[in-house]
């Protein structure tokens, strides 16, 4: 009897290791399906980075050539660059920066600031 009761525990001791064991086998192959699909998206985010970052390069690249077109082309041609200020012609900074009235002068802690207050006729859009 003994005999038979060694086996049986035998026996139900290598059937619960073997479920065990494939239990461990299933949560560690999602996990390492988890891990690869993670993997394969982190590589495609890095390869989409590195050709962004090429694109970026050569877009600086071929903005520091135009830089240099231009700054030849401006200097050998005595051009000023495009959309700096220029002053209109005919008018000085008196006419453009006329002081308020003294009765539109602001009071409090407007008025403790050392500079006149100015209003500008042609303001820039």
């Amino acid at each position: 009897m003994e005999g038979m009761q060694g086996l049986t525990l035998l026996g139900a001791g290598l059937g619960g290791a073997a479920l065990g064991a494939g239990l461990v086998f299933v949560w560690l192959g999602r996990r390492l399906r988890e891990a690869t699909h993670r993997i394969q998206h982190l590589d495609q985010a890095r390869q989409q980075v590195g050709q962004q970052v090429s694109q970026a390069r050569r877009q600086v690249e071929q903005l520091q050539r135009e830089l240099a077109d231009l700054r030849l082309h401006g200097a050998a041609h005595g051009a000023r660059p495009h959309g700096g200020a220029t002053p209109e012609a005919g008018r000085t900074a008196a006419e453009v920066f006329l002081p308020l009235p003294p009765g539109e002068a602001k009071s409090g802690k407007e008025a403790r600031d050392p500079f006149a207050p100015t209003q500008i006729l042609n303001p820039r859009r």
